[in-house]
């Protein structure tokens, strides 16, 4: 449905093959986006958050949300999403053979890239150590001896004071737990409500209309003999 309805650019064939300077091409104006009105932007009541599951594609959401997959340009549209396979989260096939590509090989992505804190609370239950700090091997090693452990505190209901070792606070994070994090956060995305979808569809028709102009042809279809991409 989107490139459907993307207008058309009339052009000067360029192919060296061409037996005149009249011979024209016509190609869909790519150049056209479609967007959506910035007050829906505005208006958190217009969406409803949602996670990707598993390996769900952009039109598989639209027909579950929209009941038709043809809507998948709206919900890349929503979260401004221009590249699908960098900005959409990784199949697991997809996301195994780019492990593979950037690191070379298992043993290298499953190699300890950072140590990462886990929440620590006293006996009153309040917290004595964050969790997500990035730590290193020297902090994960420390040993659980009063005076250098790698974290002490006073716990007051107790009286004593509680040295706690690196394994016991800190976990390894892999080089293959780390992309698969940033894999994972694009799973976030924001859907527009059901009943707000014409909207958006209005807006496409919109930007996807001519308006009158020198190159002007037809509401769908501008003539032109140098691509001009600020003009377009």
């Amino acid at each position: 449905m989107y490139f459907k309805t993307l207008p058309n650019l009339e052009y000067h064939s360029k192919l060296v093959d061409s037996n005149s300077s009249l011979d024209k091409t016509t190609a869909k104006n790519f150049f056209r986006r479609g967007k959506i009105r910035a007050d829906i932007f505005q208006n958190a009541s217009f969406f409803t958050k949602y996670s990707i599951i598993g390996d769900e594609r952009p039109d598989q959401v639209s027909e579950k949300f929209y009941g038709s997959p043809l809507y998948d340009w709206v919900i890349l549209t929503i979260n401004n999403i221009l590249d699908v396979y960098n900005e959409w989260p990784l199949s697991q096939q997809a996301f195994y053979n780019y492990l593979i590509q950037k690191y070379g090989s298992e043993e290298e992505f499953y190699q300890v890239k950072y140590y990462k804190t886990l929440e620590v609370k006293n006996s009153s239950d309040q917290i004595v150590q964050n969790a997500g700090l990035i730590v290193d091997k020297t902090f994960y090693d420390k040993l659980a001896i009063a005076g250098s452990a790698a974290l002490e505190y006073y716990d007051e209901n107790l009286g004593v004071t509680i040295p706690k070792a690196g394994s016991e606070i800190a976990v390894p994070i892999s080089f293959a737990d780390y992309e698969e994090e940033i894999n994972d956060n694009k799973r976030n995305i924001f859907i527009l409500r059901e009943r707000y979808l014409q909207n958006a569809i209005d807006d496409l028709e919109d930007i996807s209309t001519y308006k009158q102009s020198s190159d002007y042809v037809s509401k769908n279809l501008k003539k032109t003999d140098n691509i001009n991409i600020t003009s377009l």
